[in-house]
């Protein structure tokens, strides 16, 4: 199969994208929102869909965590076959995910991040000097789950201690994870009886902590007495549930 772009310009285009965000949906559309990569798995299957009515070129490579990754200096221990590929419109691909056999810890899950490159064709019947070539990048985690891990990842939400504390004119809350699995929260808030103190969240790791501070409209957290706070599972899906302040 013949590409009308060589490996050194999709190099180049994919930097380059890296330095321009475009607020444009992308055509080629993964499946999965995140990935769960099984240790004892000799590879994981990636769907890709192509919804648009023109073909493009794709490019893939994974990286430990560095937004600005490209496919020459991807740190990540995972390749994909293939790499670099053709999707035709109205179709889909199969792209199998492959871990390279990198050391990590095996009671708890290892994140890395898969980027996919989306360069569409180049209108050969218009003038050149009027196309603007749009490179869409996308970035989805990759979590390496090994088979001596303690509970599954259904137990995650009830092994979470939270605490609040004041600083300053901001509230902190101090989120715990005592799982072998990343915690991803959508959101977390103290409750003043029905009044609700949001806070900036963010993952934590596996038998680990991070701590967020409130929102800056919010009110203060004095009195609180437990947290509601939303995770998301394997599937992508949200997972509600809540617990007492220490």
């Amino acid at each position: 199969m013949t590409f009308k772009y060589s490996r050194a310009m999709i190099g180049a285009l994919s930097t380059l994208m890296l330095l321009l965000a475009v607020p444009v949906m992308a055509s080629v559309v993964m499946l999965n929102t995140r990935i769960v990569y099984p240790a004892d798995a000799p590879s994981h299957t990636v769907q890709l869909t192509n919804n648009d009515t023109i073909p493009y070129v794709m490019q893939m490579w994974a990286d430990i965590n560095n937004p600005s990754s490209t496919p020459e200096n991807a740190d990540g221990p995972f390749v994909t076959v293939p790499a670099l590929f053709r999707i035709e419109p109205k179709t889909g691909q199969s792209i199998r995910l492959m871990f390279t056999g990198k050391a990590l810890p095996q009671d708890r899950e290892s994140v890395f991040y898969l980027n996919s490159v989306q360069i569409p064709p180049k209108n050969t019947a218009s003038n050149a000097d009027n196309q603007m070539l749009v490179v869409l990048h996308n970035r989805v985690k990759v979590f390496y789950r090994p088979k001596g891990i303690t509970g599954g990842p259904e137990e995650v939400a009830g092994k979470i201690r939270f605490s609040l504390k004041q600083q300053g004119a901001q509230w902190i809350l101090t989120a715990t994870n005592d799982s072998g699995y990343y915690a991803s929260f959508i959101n977390a808030t103290a409750m003043l009886g029905r009044t609700e103190v949001p806070f900036k969240v963010d993952m934590v790791a596996p038998k680990s902590q991070a701590s967020w501070a409130t929102e800056k409209s919010a009110q203060s957290a004095a009195g609180a007495q437990k947290i509601k706070f939303t995770l998301i599972n394997d599937y992508g899906g949200h997972t509600d549930a809540e617990a007492r302040l220490n």
